[in-house]
């Protein structure tokens, strides 16, 4: 599968996360991961999901999303993976301890600190319901921290009290690559706006321009033929930008994919 996108995914980070006495009770694995896993998709861009130990290479974009707990070798390995040119994002509550639930000593967020070129001094949990604004005229919910820079720059900040000019998205030049993190929980735009400049950075774009919610993914056979699998998860009739052979019908592809249907194309 042609994918140039990998979001980490660990079972035992999720599990570590949610067991009890952590600092919030509303921080949820899986909610952060799935919000930029649902930009993503109704972008048509394919991602893998990739353990922590696994090769990066190959990968433009990488996510960590609160990967709470991580070992040192995965942590470098996605270090590695920024310094060779990839975009990493890290998002809130990643980093914090290692594989033995030990918390790591020296500052948050652990094992990613100097990746990300910043200091965090305190976690800032929002209550049930609450909201701070954000300078780039979004709102964000279920946390916040209390970030320093320490080689990054700072692209958004809190724009209210208690964290008001705090950092709330960094980014950190890394060899060919760029580190960023994410502070806090945008709402859906805040999440379509960072991925816009994530995208943007990374060079990453669907495989073939399509109309939102439908899922692409390109396969190549040895021979280098290509064959464009297009998934219409609407309900009306979608257009994709492909010539070939579509292998359901038989017949040459027409350019579109009806409401639910699937289209293997052959493509010439």
């Amino acid at each position: 599968m042609e994918s140039l996108v990998a979001i980490i995914f660990d079972y035992e980070a999720w599990w570590a996360s949610e067991i009890d006495s952590k600092p919030s009770a509303d921080v949820k694995y899986l909610e952060v991961l799935q919000a930029f896993h649902r930009s993503l998709f109704l972008r048509g861009i394919a991602v893998d999901m990739v353990h922590p130990s696994a090769s990066l290479e190959g990968y433009d974009l990488v996510l960590v999303c609160t990967l709470y707990s991580i070992t040192d070798e995965a942590a470098a390995g996605i270090a590695a993976a920024a310094r060779a040119g990839a975009t990493v994002l890290v998002t809130y509550f990643s980093g914090i301890v290692d594989e033995n639930d030990h918390i790591r000593l020296g500052g948050y967020p652990g094992a990613f600190r100097d990746l990300l070129g910043i200091r965090v001094e305190e976690f800032h949990p929002l209550l049930a319901g609450g909201q701070l604004k954000l300078s780039d005229g979004g709102v964000s919910t279920i946390w916040s921290e209390h970030v320093h820079l320490a080689g990054a720059d700072a692209v958004h900040t809190f724009s209210e009290y208690p964290l008001e000019g705090v950092p709330s998205l960094t980014r950190h030049a890394v060899g060919s690559g760029a580190a960023w993190y994410l502070a806090t929980f945008p709402d859906r735009d805040g999440i379509e706006a960072l991925v816009d400049q994530l995208l943007a950075e990374s060079g990453v774009a669907p495989v073939a321009s399509t109309d939102a919610g439908v899922e692409l993914v390109r396969r190549r056979a040895d021979s280098g033929q290509g064959f464009l699998f297009a998934i219409n998860h609407t309900r009306s009739p979608a257009a994709v930008e492909a010539s070939g052979v579509d292998l359901v019908t038989g017949t040459a592809f027409g350019g579109t994919v009806e409401a639910g249907a699937v289209a293997v194309i052959a493509e010439d």
